[in-house]
């Protein structure tokens, strides 16, 4: 036993050191059997599941899903009033006979668990900075457990049919033939492994630390039967030993009750998922597509008046920078969030003092560049980092600093401020700098 234990934590660990993704799903939503109905009707009910996924990502957008899902499965099923169910049998002195159940008011709760091994394809982008679309198909293999039926019916007529004596016997209840009365029993029947068609498609959310949280729909279609339908038993067994001793075989069990018996499953899900690998923890996914080629500056339609500086903002040089009005200026902005190109809320305070400081000397000019960190392509990572200085060159441009006095560029990923070893190094790197040019008097 102890054995099987480290065998196990072993695989699985394995299994999670080859995964980029690592992933917790709940779901929730209509799950049983689908009935092709003969001789009644069946309802499939609620149902839900949990599982653990393992992806592994091909590239940016592409990758393979597997895992294990444990299902609660549950149906209803009534029978029609009056069906009669025939089936050959041998009674307690061995002559054959056809044995023949009625019923009015049949009807089964059924339930069963099963646990299904996905392999699917799954592809994923970009909406915006934080939220991306996901859509995922292929199939699983299903392994249901035994079907447990809870039974009742108002009424159930059983009688014998001897083809050689043209013999019918319906009222001799002590040798299983009559009429039972409000009857209820309990049973279980064996399913049959499937395959299943499966979908799942919704929205992801960057979460802190590499997760995601992602949410939407499913679906899983049975390709095969759960139960062969060519079964010699009835719906009820017979006892030569007294009517009141008949048990349920069920509906899935009897003889022509049903055509077809197909596993469906279909509803809303929420997954919860963790990159363990250093080198993939990645916050969102690059879209190398969104990000234009060439980030134009507008040029404002009317001159802005200069904001005034406050009293701890004055500038001692009217006509020049200090050094420390150039060392403030020079500090790196830091934008921090992964693939973020709009000023950040906190950086705001910061851009307004520069404005001043730059409005009122207006010999001063500036080269903006941007930066990321090592996460997605050099080209996308170039065309982000020129975002950024944009960005910035915008932001000061509004409080009323000439677009003829800042020339923006971007470096993408080269010249990290610190080593892209860690998720908080990683923000660091994501930042604008900006240099003085010129500070004529």
């Amino acid at each position: 036993m102890k054995l099987k234990i480290i065998i196990a934590l072993s695989l699985f660990y394995t299994a999670i050191g080859y995964t980029q993704e690592f992933t917790l799903k709940m779901n929730g939503g209509l799950s049983g059997i689908l009935y092709d109905d003969l001789n009644g009707e069946g309802k499939i009910g609620f149902g839900g599941g949990l599982g653990v996924g393992y992806t592994y990502f091909l590239n940016n957008h592409w990758g393979v899903v597997t895992g294990v899902d444990v299902s609660y499965n549950q149906n209803q099923y009534k029978l029609n009033a009056n069906e009669v169910i025939s089936t050959s049998n041998i009674d307690d002195l061995g002559s054959a006979f056809f044995y023949n159940v009625k019923t009015t008011g049949y009807k089964e709760d059924q339930s069963f668990l099963s646990v299904a091994i996905p392999l699917m394809l799954q592809y994923r982008t970009v909406i915006s900075n934080n939220t991306g679309f996901y859509i995922g198909f292929g199939g699983k293999f299903l392994i249901p457990a035994h079907q447990k039926i809870s039974a009742s019916s108002a009424t159930i007529a059983t009688s014998a049919y001897y083809p050689d004596l043209n013999l019918e016997i319906d009222d001799l209840p002590n040798h299983g033939f009559g009429l039972l009365n409000n009857w209820d029993d309990e049973s279980s029947v064996s399913l049959k492994p499937s395959v299943l068609l499966s979908m799942e498609s919704g929205l992801s959310f960057s979460l802190k630390k590499g997760s995601k949280l992602y949410t939407g729909v499913y679906a899983d279609y049975g390709l095969t039967d759960l139960q062969d339908h060519n079964s010699t038993k009835n719906l009820v067994t017979y006892s030569p030993n007294g009517l009141d001793n008949i048990a349920a075989n069920g509906i899935l069990a009897a003889n022509n009750t049903v055509k077809h018996s197909k596993y469906l499953s279909a509803g809303i899900q929420i997954k919860w998922g963790i990159n363990f690998k250093e080198k993939n923890k990645k916050e969102e996914l690059v879209e190398e597509n969104n990000m234009p080629e060439e980030i134009v500056i507008p040029t404002p339609i009317e001159e802005k008046e200069p904001i005034a500086a406050t009293p701890t903002e004055e500038i001692q040089k009217p006509t020049g920078l200090t050094s420390e009005d150039i060392a403030f200026i020079e500090k790196p902005l830091i934008f921090g969030v992964f693939e973020e190109t709009t000023i950040p809320a906190n950086l705001e305070n910061r851009l307004n003092k520069m404005a001043v400081l730059l409005v009122k000397n207006e010999k001063a000019t500036l080269n903006i560049t941007g930066y990321t960190c090592n996460l997605g392509s050099k080209k996308t990572n170039k065309k982000i980092g020129l975002a950024r200085a944009a960005s910035v060159a915008e932001y000061l441009n509004k409080q009323g600093v000439a677009t003829n006095r800042m020339k923006v560029a971007s470096e993408g990923e080269a010249s990290p401020l610190t080593p892209n070893t860690s998720h908080e190094n990683r923000a660091q790197n994501r930042r604008v700098s900006m240099s003085v040019l010129t500070n004529n008097e």
